[in-house]
This record gives structure tokens, C-alpha cells and sequence, in this order.
């Protein structure tokens, strides 16, 4: 099964796919996703354009450190409901699964379609079809042993106030629960978007300029901000990955042109 790969909307859907997959084959001892192989090779993407070298590492790596923070919350609370927000053919559950959390993905109806043909939920997986900006879809959730929140490619095309108002209402509504999420610095929003209007794809509207500045007078209901400022081993270890792609991503951490950040929400 071969899906074409000649739109704006399919590439921003299965480049990330397809560089995690090529990643974990060159990489396995830094990263290993069996199931985004398993799904690459399914549908034929093959070397995609774009997917192998600094796109690999970026992808590997972001979805490396959110599965990281889903399993520290899940030592504390092995039930707790994981919510991957614009899930895409995201592949983070087999990796964190404890045998008693549960997963729910959520993305736009059409995404959620090819997702369910092409990743059929398990016993404890669900997806749910809407826009994250709408909120409502929020009046359903339920969690009580606990949520924890994977944002991976997403927060980067809300508008601030949208994001702001997905972040406050979550940690409102589920006190003790957290998010970790990726973002961009102004530099990479202006060079993302700089790519977007040649090739004819979305923009990034959100950019962080220093994270425990800019979200700390959010809400009262944050409690610990924590951003990763270092390249974590394995990455990090000289020969582990080509020098460029290291020290590139290495630099862009430093900076601030490369986020990740997880904020636990106060009990």
C-alpha cells in the first residue's frame, strides 16, 4: 500500500513517519521505533526526501524526550490516560506502555480517518476526531488516576492565545497532570515559515523566546517548567551521530531555537 507523497498536507504527515523510521534502521542502538519501520514499510515510503540526516535526529529525538516524560508520570501513576494531541501516525504508545495506561489521540477528522485504517486502536487506545483550538472536545476527557499530555509538532502552528488557552484549561481541568510539548524559536519560525511559502505549506505562528519566562505568568495552576537545555545521551556521545547533525542540534538546544518543555500542572 503506497500513499502519494506529492502534497504539502501528506508530506507534513508522513515526513515525520518516515524520518523516525529511517532513523531507528541507521540508528538502533540510539533510538528504536518498530512500529514507525513497521508502517514506513507498509506503505512503500521508502528514502523519502528530507527524512534521513538532521530530520531523522530532530524526529528521534523529539519523540525520545516525550516518551521520556510520559514514562517518569507514569512511575508515579502507572493508570494514568496519555493524550497525544495532533497524533498524526505518531508512534509513542508501544514505546511507554505499562499495561495499564490508556491512550487517546486526537487530531482532525480526515487525519484520524487514515489513522484508524492505518493504526487500529488496541484494547486501551482510542482516537477522537477535533480541532484542539475548539476545547470543547475537553468536556468529554476523563482521567482519573491521571493525564499526562505528548504535543510533538503541533504547538508551533497554533496562535499564542489559542496555545494559551489549551494550556490553561488543561491544567485547570486535571490538577496534577503535565504536558511536554516542542517548540520553536524565532530564528527556526522564521526559516520554517520561509520553507513553507516556497514549497506551499502551513505556517508555524507560535514562536518561545525563553520558556519559564514567557509561560510562568500563564496560569497559576503551572508548577514545575522544565526545558531540556542539553543534548541527552545517547546523542550526545562523540561518534554517536555525525558531528554536523550533534552539534547542530546541540546549538539549536542552546539557544533556544529547539524546545522541549515539560510543565507538571500543581495537584
Amino acid at each position: 500500500m503506497a500513499l502519494q507523497f506529492d502534497t504539502p498536507a501528506a508530506r507534513t504527515l508522513l515526513l515525520p513517519l518516515a524520518a523516525r523510521a529511517d532513523f531507528s534502521r541507521r540508528h538502533p542502538e540510539l533510538f528504536r521505533d518498530a512500529a514507525a519501520e513497521r508502517l514506513a514499510g507498509e506503505l512503500g515510503l521508502g528514502a523519502l526526501p528530507g527524512a534521513s540526516g538532521w530530520a531523522g535526529a530532530l524526529y528521534a529525538l523529539r519523540q525520545d524526550a516525550l516518551c521520556a516524560a510520559a514514562r517518569r508520570y507514569l512511575a508515579r501513576r502507572p493508570g494514568a490516560l496519555l493524550l497525544d494531541l495532533g497524533c498524526g501516525l505518531d508512534t509513542p504508545f508501544p514505546r511507554v506502555d505499562n499495561g495499564r495506561c490508556r491512550y487517546l489521540g486526537l487530531d482532525l477528522p480526515e487525519v484520524v480517518a487514515l489513522r484508524r485504517r492505518l493504526l487500529p486502536p488496541g484494547e486501551r487506545e482510542r482516537y477522537l476526531a477535533a480541532d484542539v483550538r475548539g476545547l470543547s472536545w475537553l468536556e468529554g476527557m476523563d482521567a482519573p488516576q491521571g493525564l499526562f499530555v505528548l504535543a510533538g509538532g503541533l504547538f508551533g502552528y497554533l496562535q499564542e492565545r489559542e496555545l494559551r488557552a489549551l494550556l490553561c484549561a488543561l491544567a485547570e481541568r486535571f490538577p496534577g497532570g503535565g504536558v511536554c510539548f516542542d517548540a520553536v524559536g524565532p530564528l527556526s519560525l522564521a526559516m520554517s515559515n520561509a520553507v513553507s511559502r516556497r514549497e506551499g505549506g502551513a505556517p508555524m505562528r507560535f514562536a518561545l523566546r525563553g520558556c519559564e519566562r514567557a509561560l510562568r505568568p500563564w496560569s497559576a495552576h503551572f508548577g514545575e517548567i522544565s526545558p531540556l537545555r542539553r543534548l541527552p545521551e545517547p546523542y550526545s556521545r562523540p561518534g554517536a551521530l555525525p558531528a554536523r547533525i550533534r552539534l547542530a542540534l546541540s546549538l539549536a538546544l542552546r539557544m533556544g531555537e529547539l524546545q522541549l518543555v515539560e510543565i507538571a500542572f500543581r495537584a
